[in-house]
């Protein structure tokens, strides 16, 4: 194909970059989550993501995240999250007022430290972006148990940086 010497000739361009010189891109209506307490979950470690029966064996004061539903009780009460394997837990610390995402039964992940065999203290909690509904809890779990799998662990834990 061709001789083996060099071209010294410049490559030859497309002209469809000079018929649209100034393309922009359109904006997507992209969906933000709602965040509640995102400078207290700074302050904590890596929390590791469980489920209920994971969250049974985790230590007291060990910092976990724990996807699920929160009940819609009355505003500055604690509440009840549903995990995604059934179980429930109670969570404290939360603010009096809520986003609506978050007060209104959307999938959420709260993330904390574990106070008591069913009750997390909450430092945060993440909506999943997006109309309900967004996330299987079915599968949530699944990758939640999963990433307990020594042969996979090494897939979902952080790595350090480089």
């Amino acid at each position: 194909f061709g001789s083996s010497r060099a071209s010294s000739k410049a490559p030859v361009r497309s002209p469809c970059w000079r018929a649209h010189p100034t393309k922009t891109m359109a904006a997507m209506d992209v969906e933000a989550p709602a965040v509640v307490g995102a400078t207290e979950m700074a302050a904590l470690p890596v929390a590791s993501r469980v489920n209920f029966k994971l969250f049974a064996q985790a230590g007291m004061g060990a910092a976990v995240r724990v996807g699920g539903r929160l009940s819609a009780d009355a505003p500055g009460q604690d509440r009840t999250l549903t995990t995604t394997d059934g179980g429930s837990l109670k969570i404290t610390d939360l603010p009096e007022t809520l986003p609506a995402d978050v007060a209104g039964g959307a999938f959420v992940e709260v993330v904390g430290t574990k106070a008591g065999d069913a009750e997390v203290r909450m430092a945060g909690i993440i909506t999943m972006p997006g109309k309900e509904p967004m996330v299987d809890a079915e599968m949530w779990d699944e990758a939640v148990r999963l990433a307990q799998v020594p042969q996979l662990r090494d897939l979902f834990v952080p790595q350090a940086a480089v």
